[in-house]
């Protein structure tokens, strides 16, 4: 077997003398490389060259791997994030389109409410009247056609009070029909126009349906 004292293969087409190595005359060269050893040191070398490929392959694949990975995640987190946006704009335009129905179906309710029964707006007007029970010199502005009704009630809203000296009711052009402003000795305690209820209620509505977004 040829020794690699004296000689080492390299990654091609050629031999190379070993480091540190004596000179070889050429009578003895030609009886060193003789065929059988220096295929079996090729075979060696490519051996150890496969091997050492395989294994940079491998290095090189599980590195891929870890970045595709990684880089799939990566991308998946994004996905999931732009559906989250996706989904609360959704559900904040259908919690809008819910509030603006709500509010439209309440109005038509109410105001169908108001139409079968005109007496409903004294109700309306006592429950807040309550709270001033113990004014004495009441005035409530209400729409012209709220007016008569409320004229017609006045000792059923009188009732309310502890001491009243005086109840005062007025037309308002600026007061939507079932709407009303109370005044009392010690000013405007509540402004109950329709549409500013309406509002409110519109607010709430909105605040309740963010909260559950």
């Amino acid at each position: 077997m040829v020794s690699s004292k004296f000689f080492r293969l390299i990654r091609g087409d050629h031999i190379e003398i070993a480091e540190n190595s004596r000179i070889i005359q050429a009578d003895a060269f030609s009886s060193l490389l003789d065929a059988k050893g220096l295929l079996e040191e090729v075979k060696k070398d490519a051996k150890a060259y496969r091997q050492s490929v395989a294994a940079e392959c491998e290095l090189l694949k599980e590195q891929a791997q870890k970045e595709g990975y990684e880089a799939g995640f990566e991308q998946w987190a994004e996905h999931v994030a732009d559906l989250e946006v996706e989904r609360r704009n959704a559900r904040e335009e259908y919690s809008k389109v819910i509030v603006s129905l709500a509010i439209q179906a309440a109005k038509k309710v109410i105001g169908r409410e108001l139409e079968l029964n005109p007496d409903a707006v004294v109700d309306i007007v006592i429950n807040t009247l309550k709270a001033v029970k113990q004014h004495k010199e009441i005035v409530i502005y209400c729409n012209r056609v709220d007016l008569n009704i409320l004229e017609s009630n006045k000792p059923k809203l009188k009732a309310i009070f502890e001491n009243v000296k005086s109840i005062t009711i007025q037309e308002r052009s600026d007061i939507d029909e079932g709407g009303y402003v109370i005044e009392t000795e010690r000013g405007i305690i509540n402004f109950a126009e329709t549409r500013n209820r309406w509002d409110s209620l519109e607010e709430a509505f909105e605040k309740l349906m963010e909260q559950k977004v």
